[in-house]
């Protein structure tokens, strides 16, 4: 795979990745940990070769049943002006009705003190471009990237993606990040 012609980013990758494993992938900026993630998840298609699953070439799978096996956080996770609610619910938006479980997971990530200090809660919108709206620090934009994908898990994702989860939290929340992340 590669974004230009002649200039692959991957090449001759034969990655095994077995069910129940945890695999981490380490290299420099710009090696492709961030393309090979695209690449598993169907959001890239490569250019030569293919990616299986137990065997299937994923373009013989339903795309998006794929997908939705995956709770993914990329190092650029998406900012949504919407509700607390509706930015923690895109990781399993059939379930945003389950307000027990969006709270649980901004809890676990370490946002439980922001839920009770909105006036609106999981309603309050997070943006100022809103009438009791609210914008968020780094540090809190990505833990709520967390909360949605652990909300995606909580409702059946089987794939927990993490793409440098914590390059916008302090060396205190990283800390945090990986001891709750552990248990």
């Amino acid at each position: 795979f590669g974004y230009e012609p002649d200039r692959p980013v991957l090449r001759e990758l034969d990655l095994p990745l077995p069910v129940g494993t945890s695999t981490a992938l380490v290299g420099v900026n710009g090696a492709g940990k961030t393309t090979l993630v695209k690449l598993l998840t169907g959001l890239y298609r490569p250019s030569s070769g293919t990616v299986t699953v137990d065997g299937v070439d994923l373009r013989r799978l339903d795309t998006d049943a794929w997908q939705r096996a995956f709770a993914v956080v990329f190092q650029d996770y998406v900012r949504y002006e919407a509700s607390l609610r509706e930015n923690v619910a895109m990781g399993a938006v059939d379930h945003r009705g389950d307000d027990e479980g969006i709270a649980a997971e901004l809890r676990r990530v370490g946002l439980g003190y922001l839920l009770d200090q909105l006036p609106l809660g999981l309603e309050a919108p997070l943006t100022r471009a809103l009438p009791g709206g609210r914008d968020l620090s780094g540090g809190q934009w990505q833990r709520v990237a967390l909360a949605r994908a652990l909300f995606a898990v909580r409702h059946g994702a089987s794939v927990l993606v993490l793409d440098e989860p914590t390059a916008q939290l302090d060396a205190r929340g990283e800390a945090e990040f990986y001891d709750t992340f552990l248990d």
